[in-house]
């Protein structure tokens, strides 16, 4: 009876708490946002990261006039407001707010107002506001990176942090250039991939991403023809901005040799990887049927009018999260398929011959004289052209413009120019077809593609032999002016929300261009015609120049006086692939904007761990004492470089971080332990191995005996795995597993170097036997036991490599890895190795196509803000040594209704 009675006492003890603790009236915790429609979304991604941390749902209040009474009825309650100094006295806050905040500050301050405590978050302007809401989600534990967020795993009372902070940005802009060319970057982004990186850019407090676009170029294997920043004129492009005509361009994808890539369809890849692609022709989606080039008009412009979607999409999302939009080309403008030749037909009484050339007759000796244009002809080759090539018959004297000899006893003068092809025509009465005749009597040939030359050919006796090309019916040439007047206005047309163009200079002035150079005078020029072109049209969005240098020699920041207010900012990558600091010629550039670019990783080491923390946060220095307003980094991958893009963000709010300071807090945020941090601290920059170069292309092996000695080089690898165990399972042992792995995968690609350098040294000695018995002997003894271990490390290194599958940019490593390096170190060999031994390979000498490793699953692309109404997908890769039958899709409903997902 005692105990029971004591029980129910201590029942009614807590119901007595519960009601003096909440009055009648009082409401749940909430949050109060202010003002602007923009600002409930920064209310909502409070709510979504205080419930993953405490499972507190908060409630949303819209105030506009009633501010002061809602807050007496919240027990604690966040504010959301945009900057206004007479706050303070409206409701007596206690504290004053600052007359003056610059753009995009905020300030965080905790309060106690009618004996309930409020969280202020006072933004500058609504970026700050969104700014704020973030900081505030980091007060409760979230971090955010590239890759996507850090959630605590447990969850804690709910409680208003005690804040007293104003933050601003050192940088007016802050944000990346995602350089496109390789695999491993936005070459394989989609619209899920860009809004993904441009989400976490805002939550980490940056506001821009920047492209860049190589210039057209028709020679095969350049890789240059991407198809972010379509070139033409403004009557190629109809009103809902698609084009009508356009050229082949493609990115990056598993079937297209460039770069110093080997097509190799994915089904075909060995060690498991081809399990991650679910095509052969693996890229991009907007090349989805046109991979891995169009080859047919149709497909040209499917391919330009998918990625202009995909651009206006995601540059809407990005926008919406106040992160600004930038593409661009480079000067000169590289305008495709251009210039044009005409085809200049003529006659000689005394031959009879008709003489069909894009010349102007020099070698006619006065015989010939000019009859008219039978059409237009490119100068340049591009794909699917065919070469008009000028072929002559002495004995006969007979001219004829032909894409082959029409018989036997005709020469090759000269190419005069190249066409589409009999089965390529373009819209609009672009192309008209090149027709051959051919008059037996007088042994001549004629070509010939307007009404005129037809008419002609009818009534002189020529008889139609058949169709030579399709050649352009109009031979005008535009000016760069026309041409950049169609790329600004096919991109108003088509509703991209654009902040910014940037015009680049090109790769070879980091070798030392002048200003005397007419190439300098030339791009001037283009820059000029860009401008006029943008006052022409309208454009809405500014100017602004980038390239691998600020400027040429001898004084770089010759562009701040050349180049007139139609520029808002000259800014460049930093030299040498980041290894020269940021150039001091910044300093003398007054009269317009400046940013600098430091890079994040550079491509000669793609296929391996790079870490640019220190060099990252001391480049920021160069670029502040500068005077820059603007600091971007270079990058392709997203979970490879999120450490330097998380130090370069906090940077930028907080300068006085060091990189000892940011590998601390980074290891306990990423793994829930301080240890890795020593490690990570002592490898970064330069100290870390360097296995791979631009080999032809990014991130190239090499067989090379000397990495068989840089076993001591990787002990921190060892010295990284002893701490496994002081991790938590759970994502911080994911994220610690992913590093582990990674710098694994480095280790086994100097152990697969030192083993292909071996079996490299074998293989030319058995070579040097000239008995076929002993030659097959060596290689039976010598080189194929070689050959194994150069298999089985290779196999090792890979099945690291594919456990670090989590974004798009290890997907890309996986195909450069395979059809960049493994193929000649192990796919291309195999066939000498098998003459000297009489017999095919078999066994361990062979790379099994079966995955080794443990099963994981893995989320290439995290997204964390959807649209309403979007079509949102979720693509999931299953590794595993076993079938794997069937993935499942959990979801959970939030409290509240309003931010579920189903």
């Amino acid at each position: 009876i005692k105990s029971s009675t004591m029980q129910t006492f201590s029942a009614f003890s807590a119901l007595v708490w519960i009601f003096a603790r909440f009055p009648a009236e009082a409401k749940p915790p909430g949050i109060v946002w202010y003002q602007k429609q923009q600002h409930l979304f920064a209310a909502k991604e409070i709510r979504r990261y205080v419930y993953h941390t405490t499972k507190q749902w908060l409630h949303l209040h819209n105030s506009n006039d009633s501010l002061s009474d809602l807050l007496k009825t919240q027990d604690k309650a966040i504010v959301l407001h945009e900057h206004d100094p007479a706050l303070t006295d409206r409701l007596s806050l206690g504290f004053r707010i600052r007359q003056k905040m610059g753009e995009q500050s905020y300030l965080l301050k905790t309060t106690h107002l009618h004996e309930s405590t409020q969280l202020f978050a006072i933004g500058a302007d609504s970026t700050g506001v969104l700014y704020a809401a973030y900081a505030i989600a980091e007060k409760f534990g979230i971090r955010f990176r590239l890759y996507g967020d850090i959630i605590p795993e447990t969850t804690s009372e709910f409680c208003l942090p005690d804040v007293d902070e104003f933050s601003e940005p050192t940088f007016e802009i802050r944000g990346l250039q995602p350089f496109h060319d390789f695999p491993e970057g936005p070459d394989w982004w989609g619209e899920n991939e860009y809004k993904a990186v441009t989400t976490q850019i805002s939550k980490q407090k940056m506001n821009f991403i920047g492209l860049h676009t190589y210039p057209y170029d028709p020679t095969p294997g350049t890789g240059r023809d991407e198809p972010t920043v379509w070139v033409g004129l403004k009557n190629d492009v109809n009103d809902d901005g698609t084009v009508k005509n356009s050229y082949p361009t493609s990115y990056a994808n598993t079937m297209r040799n460039q770069w110093g890539y080997t097509a190799l369809p994915t089904g075909n890849y060995s060690y498991g990887a081809s399990r991650i692609f679910d095509t052969d022709c693996y890229g991009n989606p907007v090349q989805v049927g046109n991979c891995p080039l169009p080859t047919t008009p149709e497909g040209y412009n499917a391919v330009f009018d998918k990625t202009g979607i995909m651009l206006k999409n995601s540059f809407e999302h990005a926008q919406s999260l106040n992160v600004k939009t930038c593409v661009g080309t480079e000067t000169s403008l590289s305008t495709p398929m251009s210039p044009i030749a005409s085809l200049n037909l003529y006659y000689s009484k005394t031959r009879q011959d008709n003489f069909l050339t894009t010349t102007e007759c020099a070698e006619c000796e006065n015989l010939y004289e000019f009859v008219r244009v039978e059409g237009f002809v490119y100068a340049h080759p591009f794909p699917e052209s065919v070469a008009l090539n000028t072929y002559y018959n002495g004995q006969l004297q007979d001219n004829v413009l032909s894409v082959k000899p029409p018989a036997e006893g005709y020469v090759l003068v000269r190419t005069e120019g190249y066409a589409f092809s009999n089965s390529t025509r373009l819209s609009g009465n672009v192309t008209t077809t090149l027709l051959m005749y051919y008059n037996a009597d007088i042994h001549d040939h004629l070509s010939v593609s307007t009404p005129e030359g037809e008419a002609y050919a009818k009534t002189h006796g020529y008889t139609l032999v058949g169709s030579v090309a399709n050649v352009l019916a109009n031979g005008t040439v535009s000016t760069p002016k026309e041409y950049y007047e169609g790329i600004f206005m096919r991109i108003q047309k088509l509703g991209i929300p654009l902040d910014y163009y940037w015009i680049w200079t090109p790769e070879g002035w980091d070798g030392g261009m002048t200003s005397t150079n007419p190439v300098f005078k030339a791009a001037v020029d283009d820059l000029a015609s860009a401008g006029q072109a943008h006052a022409a049209v309208n454009a809405s969005f500014k100017l602004a120049t980038c390239g691998w240098v600020v400027g040429p020699l001898p004084d770089r920041s010759i562009f701040d006086r050349v180049l007139s207010s139609d520029y808002s900012a000259i800014t460049s990558i930093d030299m040498h692939v980041g290894n020269s600091p940021v150039d001091p010629a910044y300093v003398n550039i007054t009269k317009h904007d400046k940013w600098a670019i430091p890079w994040m990783e550079d491509d000669p080491g793609l296929t391996a761990p790079e870490l640019w923390v220190n060099r990252t946060l001391m480049h920021m220095e160069d670029a502040k004492k500068y005077g820059c307003q603007g600091l971007l980094g270079i990058h392709w991958r997203t979970v490879q470089t999120s450490p330097q893009i998380a130090a370069m963000a906090q940077k930028s709010w907080n300068f006085g971080l060091t990189s000892n300071d940011f590998w601390k807090s980074w290891s306990i945020d990423e793994f829930g332990i301080p240890d890795p941090a020593t490690v990570f601290a002592a490898v970064e920059s330069f100290n870390l191995p360097r296995p791979v170069n631009w080999g032809g292309g990014p991130g190239a092996f090499a067989g090379n005996i000397a990495q068989c000695t840089w076993g001591s080089k990787y002990d921190f690898v060892d010295t990284l795995a002893s701490m496994k165990s002081k991790v938590k399972p759970g994502s911080c042992l994911d994220r610690f597993e992913y590093w582990l792995n990674s710098f694994q995968y480095m280790r086994g690609i100097s152990r697969t170097e030192c083993a292909w350098g071996q079996y490299n040294a074998a293989i030319k000695k058995v070579g040097k036997e000239s008995d076929p018995a002993t030659r097959q002997r060596m290689a039976e003894t010598l080189a194929l036991p070689l050959r194994e271990q150069l298999v089985q490390n290779a196999t090792e290194m890979m099945t690291y490599l594919l456990q670090t599958v989590s974004s798009t940019g290890e997907m890309g490593t996986i195909m450069n890895v395979l059809s960049h390096s493994l193929v000649h170190a192990i796919d291309e060999p195999a066939a000498q190795l098998e003459s000297y031994l009489g017999r095919a390979l078999t066994g361990k000498a062979v790379p099994s196509r079966a995955y080794a490793g443990p099963t994981k699953l893995a989320v290439p692309t995290v997204r964390s803000v959807v649209t309403k109404g979007e079509n949102f997908t979720i693509r999931a890769v299953v590794l595993s040594s076993c079938t794997v039958q069937s993935v499942s899709l959990f979801s959970r409903n939030m409290i509240g209704g309003d931010s579920s997902f189903n």
